[in-house]
């Protein structure tokens, strides 16, 4: 991945994902499997494979998903953290959190994040913010987790290259400029001499005169 220009791609995916999913009311798109988490990783794979001259491979994909996941994590907690403390479009975040605890198997976590919630009703903006940071970072955890999924989506959707066939190894001496099948019977076979080994001036049996 080093050779990849993958910061452009990986920060704009990042930050759509991030905005997105940090703005109250349009954050709700991630009640519907991290809607937009999944778009921007694929923007960061499109990206990615616009900008380089050879196919991306689905790792590749993966991981410039993953570099936006957690640039868009980055993002949503610098949206958040504010909105947290002010109480501003909580009934929102509550949402995006009751789907997300849905989502996961462990009761524990479930029953973690819905005791922060309930906690976040009536509590100073610094407690708010306090009982909110384990919900805060498991949010960091599943963008990342989806924003890698959209990546392998992406390379899915908008790879249509193939790898190229490696190209025909010539025989020694055979001109590098010429295609495959020229000259067909290249290097040419000359017949064996024939006449006398004795005489001058005897046929050369199709040999090229010096």
């Amino acid at each position: 991945m080093n050779e990849l220009d993958w910061k452009q791609p990986a920060l704009i995916g990042g930050v759509i994902a991030g905005v997105l999913s940090g703005i109250p009311g349009i954050s709700l798109a991630n009640c519907c499997f991290c809607a937009w988490l999944l778009v921007g990783g694929a923007i960061a794979a499109k990206m990615l494979i616009n900008r380089t001259p050879r196919p991306i491979k689905s790792g590749e994909g993966a991981q410039v998903g993953a570099m936006a996941g957690l640039i868009a994590a980055g993002v949503y907690l610098v949206i958040s953290i504010p909105l947290i403390i002010l109480a501003v479009g909580e009934r929102f975040q509550q949402a995006f959190y009751d789907q997300m605890s849905a989502w996961s198997n462990n009761p524990e976590l479930q029953e973690m994040m819905r005791k922060a919630i309930e906690q976040s009703a009536n509590q100073t903006p610094a407690q708010r913010l306090v009982t909110s940071l384990p919900v805060l970072i498991v949010s960091a955890v599943v963008f990342v987790g989806f924003s890698t999924l959209g990546g392998l989506l992406g390379v899915a959707l908008f790879e249509k290259r193939r790898d190229q066939p490696p190209p025909p190894q010539y025989p020694p001496g055979y001109p590098q400029n010429y295609p495959p099948n020229y000259p067909p019977n290249y290097p040419p076979q000359y017949p064996p001499q024939s006449g006398g080994s004795g005489g001058s001036g005897g046929d050369q049996g199709g040999w090229p005169q010096g």
